[in-house]
């Protein structure tokens, strides 16, 4: 894998413009052969630089898209009339040092670890990925459509409402020990590959038992379950 990293300055005090042209960005790079993902990082002691990262299967894809339409297109719709730094302005290509071997687990891992758009894809779509994601006291922030299925609600109206109530007291306890456990000990006690079993409580209180994983952040933590021998609806 290789990581495309570019640099820029902005001189008009268009910042601004800027960052919301990445938040609003066309998408055209992320059907290309070969696209990994994409981030974009503005500078917390400078904020007129911006640092502009994606990663690519191999070099070959990256310069395809590189002098391809498509990315001639893209930087067209950047904020009309932008200056830039001429000068401050860097690309380098990266190459990712890592050792992988025919039949070794670490293959997987490889591509695993830059499946950003595949997984994105999966879990919209599955009918046996059951995700949500929430605050520490459990305030759900967003549920994957499997989930809101399971739980009888319509479309973006988890939002907002506790997970707590979702679950049978034994699963909101072990879940809640989890969180706490992960946010005291987190990165180091982060419990993403231990799974366990929760009961959730979906329309006319009927109980599902899926088999989950958790994954604590500072900030909120991740839930991602499948139901035990299939749909669980």
């Amino acid at each position: 894998m290789i990581v495309a990293m570019s640099r820029f300055r902005v001189l008009d005090k268009r910042e601004q413009d800027v960052r919301q042209a990445f938040l609003d960005r066309p998408r055209l790079v992320d059907d290309q052969p070969g696209f990994l993902g994409i981030e974009v990082f503005q500078d917390q002691t400078d904020d007129t630089i911006f640092h502009l990262v994606t990663r690519w299967s191999d070099p070959a894809s990256f310069r395809t898209w590189h002098s391809g339409p498509a990315h001639k297109r893209s930087h067209e719709l950047m904020p009309k009339g932008l200056k830039l730094d001429s000068a401050f302005t860097e690309l380098r290509i990266l190459e990712r040092l890592e050792a992988v071997q025919d039949g070794d687990r670490d293959i997987f891992e490889h591509f695993a670890g830059d499946w950003g758009a595949l997984t994105r894809a999966h879990l919209a779509s599955s009918a046996l990925a059951h995700g949500v994601v929430a605050t520490p006291g459990g305030g759900i922030l967003a549920a994957t459509p499997a989930m809101e299925r399971l739980l009888g609600s319509e479309p973006g109206r988890l939002q907002g409402q506790s997970l707590w109530q979702f679950l049978i007291p034994e699963s909101a306890g072990e879940l809640r020990s989890r969180v706490a456990l992960g946010s005291r000990l987190a990165p180091e006690g982060r419990s993403r590959d231990v799974r366990f079993l929760m009961t959730f409580i979906g329309r006319g209180s009927r109980e599902h038992r899926l088999a989950c994983n958790v994954d604590v952040h500072p900030d909120a933590f991740a839930l991602l379950c499948e139901p035990l021998g299939g749909s669980a609806i």
